[in-house]
């Protein structure tokens, strides 16, 4: 009997100090992500109340040109490429 006992016990400690932990989860501040959600849909109203006849324009937003864009689109992506080690090539000479 006394082993039932303590093991409902340990199950009662257990669960307690699960339901504490899960309380503590929501005194964290929130994270980056958090503290930005919304700026883009609130960003698009302010647009809108500035120009709102913007979606009628047929013209596009002006931009780079195809070859600009390429060209820093590749000085991009050259960026992440793994640099070769260089071999030095020198010869010991003993005196």
């Amino acid at each position: 009997m006394h082993t039932k006992e303590t093991n409902t016990r340990k199950i009662w400690r257990r669960l307690a100090l699960g339901a504490a932990l899960l309380g503590l989860t929501g005194c964290f501040p929130p994270s980056a992500l958090d503290m930005d959600y919304g700026n883009s849909v609130r960003n698009n109203i302010a647009q809108q109340v500035v120009n709102p006849a913007a979606g009628f324009n047929p013209k596009p937003a002006l931009g780079l040109s195809p070859q600009a864009a390429a060209n820093e689109q590749e000085n991009y992506d050259s960026t992440f490429k793994k640099e070769e080690k260089k071999k030095l090539d020198y010869q010991i000479t003993n005196k």
